[in-house]
């Protein structure tokens, strides 16, 4: 099996592309129907796999998601740029039809994953290791949290009141973090192939794949919440990386040409109790 993440190259990090639906299959994956996840519609992208990494609905605006833009994507032979350059590095606002209406500078780095609490966004720097606390109103770093390694998917828990990081790399691991401290309390199971994360209707959910090939394997998983280890397993027919919760599911990143980089954002209803693992 391929050891492949997309982490560890830098720039080479979760795509996010949301395109407006025209039919299911272009932006979905099949099989979470079978398992009762219902797709509900997918939005466009203004950039490719390797240039998008970390999505977030807009908490405060329904039309708007958040994207972390890369600043040293790293292109496969025969791929072309998508994203402009002038926004490579940088926090994006992206409407449905996936244009840029804002865009913030942060750390003009390389990222992974992006979680909200509270009106703060959280954002995982690859380079060096930390994680961002950024206010969302001004888009200001208030606070920056040491972290082990850099980490992939992000997610704050509210039942626990922690932020859990995917740590990727050397011995990969979810670490639980005080945002209050920026301390890590606690360290859980992971794998290093493991993508993205959302807490959805009480369950842990993670996106996981070996590579992002035409063969790749791609699997959807329920994981414990106390321990991290995998509680059940959806194979997926397309590659899905970073997640994030809405109200009532999840959104995620889901690949429609592994050749180009192209990648669309589904958005998914979930339901614990009928949802078939």
């Amino acid at each position: 099996m391929k050891q492949v993440h997309r982490y560890v190259v830098y720039g080479a990090c979760i795509a996010l592309s949301l395109g407006v639906l025209t039919s299911a299959p272009a932006a979905a994956d099949q099989r979470l129907s079978e398992h009762g996840i219902s797709l509900v519609e997918g939005y466009a992208s203004p950039g490719l796999e390797m240039e998008i990494s970390g999505i977030f609905p807009h908490p405060k605006e329904a039309d708007l998601y958040l994207a972390l833009a890369n600043q040293r994507p790293v292109y496969r032979t025969g791929q072309s740029p998508k994203l402009a350059e002038s926004y490579r590095g940088k926090l994006l606002t992206v409407n449905r039809r996936g244009e840029i209406v804002r865009s913030s500078a942060l750390v003009d780095g390389d990222y992974g994953g992006l979680a909200h609490h509270g009106g703060f966004l959280y954002v995982s720097v690859l380079e060096p290791a930390e994680i961002l606390k950024v206010e969302l109103a001004t888009g200001e770093i208030v606070d920056r949290f040491s972290i082990a390694g850099p980490a992939g998917g992000l997610e704050f828990d509210a039942q626990r009141g922690v932020l859990y990081a995917q740590l990727f790399v050397s011995h990969p691991h979810l670490a639980v973090i005080d945002v209050e401290t920026g301390e890590t309390i606690e360290t859980l199971w992971s794998d290093e192939s493991a993508m993205g994360l959302a807490k959805v209707d009480g369950d842990l959910l993670c996106s996981w794949t070996n590579s992002f090939d035409e063969d790749a394997l791609s699997e959807l998983r329920l994981l414990d919440n106390e321990t991290g280890k995998v509680l059940g397993r959806i194979a997926l027919n397309r590659v899905h990386t970073s997640m994030a919760p809405t109200s009532d599911g999840f959104i995620g990143l889901v690949s429609t040409d592994s050749a180009s980089g192209e990648v669309r954002v589904a958005r998914y209803l979930y339901d614990s109790e009928t949802a078939a693992w």
